[in-house]
């Protein structure tokens, strides 16, 4: 849901492009407080005038009115607007179900918190471990058990002094979040940064 998410916000970032609307130069997230009443005003047909502006900009804003006036002043028509109301309203579905989907997640907010403690793993990864683990570990032998069963412990095979290394193809959704939050600690300097960097020299 948060990947369909993501989707339809890169359409409506490509559709404010094509409209020459350039909100994403002066707000570093336009799905934020300001730029979601911004554009709600602009999918309505508002003509954006610089009070009205300033009503809708949140004071920590820091572009200015007048840069972000300068922004919007594109060359939106209706057949933009329409395209913006079908993926406004279909993001607001996926959000609705996203928050729907988390509240699920209540009875394990001790597994999450432990979860999101580790380096490179944030809650949305803690809630797709979880959905695909399990939160009982006593159903795997051993740690490697596990990782095998992820599909993220290769095997090593030798053959005529040939050496080949292949992973399992193992749960998809668990071994692609996996791969995420280990590369998502690339830049840090944590034991989990540096047991990847030995693992790639190697």
């Amino acid at each position: 849901m948060i990947h369909h998410r993501t989707s339809e916000q890169n359409r409506i970032h490509k559709i404010l492009q094509n409209a020459n609307i350039k909100l994403t130069s002066v707000l570093s997230d336009i799905f934020g407080v300001s730029g979601r009443r911004i554009l709600e005003a602009i999918l309505n047909g508002e003509t954006i005038e610089t009070n009205g502006l300033r009503k809708m900009v949140d004071g920590r804003t820091k572009a200015s009115i007048t840069d972000i006036a300068n922004a919007i002043n594109g060359r939106i028509r209706l057949h933009h607007r329409d395209r913006l109301r079908y993926h406004w309203e279909h993001m607001g579905y996926l959000e609705e179900t996203i928050e729907e989907l988390e509240k699920q997640m209540s009875p394990y907010r001790k597994e999450v918190e432990l979860l999101d403690g580790i380096p490179g793993v944030n809650k949305a990864a803690a809630a797709t471990f979880i959905a695909e683990m399990g939160v009982d570990m006593s159903v795997f032998k051993s740690a490697k058990h596990l990782a095998s069963w992820a599909g993220v412990s290769p095997g090593n095979y030798e053959s005529a002094g040939k050496r080949t290394s292949k992973t399992t193809q193992g749960n998809k959704a668990l071994k692609t979040m996996a791969v995420e939050c280990v590369l998502a600690t690339s830049r840090q300097n944590n034991r989990i940064a540096s047991h990847r960097k030995r693992i790639t020299k190697r």
